[in-house]
């Protein structure tokens, strides 16, 4: 057995290692899972090096996110949970980089047998992340349109998915040619790439329509070119910034068209929502994972002791795909 441990604040590469049969003592409330594939995310690499809005205690496991099956519970724990697989939420109390791994049991929800592993690795962040992104804000009505920019992230190609099963459309902002070629693939609606003249290629693509939700996840410059579409009082909503910038809009829009901008974090939803809301949210996302529905690019799969190769090609520019720690398939 062997897990990721992060052994200081900093770049990965020079402050984790890799430990063979750490502790895995399993207190009252606890399950102990057996990690099926888990993904290596942008926010990972935050957490390492300090600039998430959780601190790591040193030392301390990493991964934020994965699948995997029940192997024991806890004295008080629900025994009928052994031999179940379930997700791991992103609740940042245990790392998923790991052959097992001790989870409180409230920091896990029973996912379908019948679904692709690697798919359900990567439901607890991105899917979620989309799902409330789209139904917690505005209430979209099937033809409405909302904006987003980082429209091929994942969080991206998902907002897509699920907005097309709504009927809502979307108007979609990607920084390269081929980007744009990949989401229209994929059915989107509009797909522009940044640049001059945005904001007069976003109105000319409405043609006198009006976005009814922008939803940031970049930063920079696209969430006011996107917010000078919306409809008068529309919201803008940042996730994320993928360029480190905040989201700056306008001030005339937010003063004479009383634009909002909201922020959401889903560590806080996770924190905050009822638990019958979190499992209804998981099990309809693992219901179109299993149906394939939603479906996330795969690039590779790598062993635990390949945790070097695996972070480099997750950092690497212009990837097609995910990067996932998948101990019995790994394939790079």
């Amino acid at each position: 057995m062997s897990q990721i441990i992060l052994t200081g604040i900093g770049d990965v590469d020079d402050n984790v290692r890799l430990e063979k049969n750490p502790d895995l003592t399993i207190d009252a409330g606890d399950l102990l899972v057996a990690i099926e594939a888990a993904p290596v995310n942008p926010a990972d690499f935050l957490l390492a090096n300090g600039w998430y809005g959780v601190r790591p205690e040193i030392p301390s496991t990493l991964g934020s996110e994965g699948v995997g099956r029940v192997l024991e519970a806890g004295s008080v724990s629900d025994r009928e949970l052994v031999g179940k697989r379930v997700v791991i939420l992103p609740t940042y109390e245990q790392g998923t980089w790991s052959d097992r791994v001790v989870v409180p049991s409230r920091n896990v929800v029973v996912v379908p047998e019948d679904a692709d592993a690697l798919q359900l690795s990567m439901l607890a962040i991105n899917p979620a992340t989309a799902h409330i992104l789209l139904n917690r804000y505005v209430d979209l009505k099937p033809g409405e349109w909302i904006g987003q920019n980082l429209g091929n992230s994942a969080v991206g190609q998902i907002v897509i998915a699920l907005a097309k099963l709504a009927g809502v459309r979307t108007l979609s902002v990607v920084r390269r040619e081929e980007a744009a070629e990949q989401l229209r693939a994929l059915g989107a609606d509009v797909v522009l790439v940044d640049g001059d003249d945005l904001g007069e290629r976003i109105a000319e693509a409405l043609g006198g329509t009006r976005l009814r939700l922008v939803l940031d996840g970049a930063g920079g410059t696209t969430p006011g070119a996107l917010a000078g579409a919306l409809e008068f009082g529309g919201t803008v909503v940042s996730y994320s910034s993928t360029t480190g910038e905040s989201s700056p809009l306008p001030l005339g829009d937010l003063i004479y068209r009383e634009i909002t901008l909201r922020g959401f974090w889903l560590v806080n939803w996770i924190r905050n929502a009822p638990r019958a809301e979190i499992e209804k949210t998981y099990s309809e996302l693992a219901d179109l994972v299993a149906r394939g529905v939603l479906t996330v690019p795969v690039e590779a799969t790598y062993a635990l002791d390949q945790y070097r190769e695996a972070f480099a090609h997750a950092r690497t520019p212009g990837r097609a795909g995910k990067v996932l720690f998948a101990p019995k398939t790994a394939s790079a």
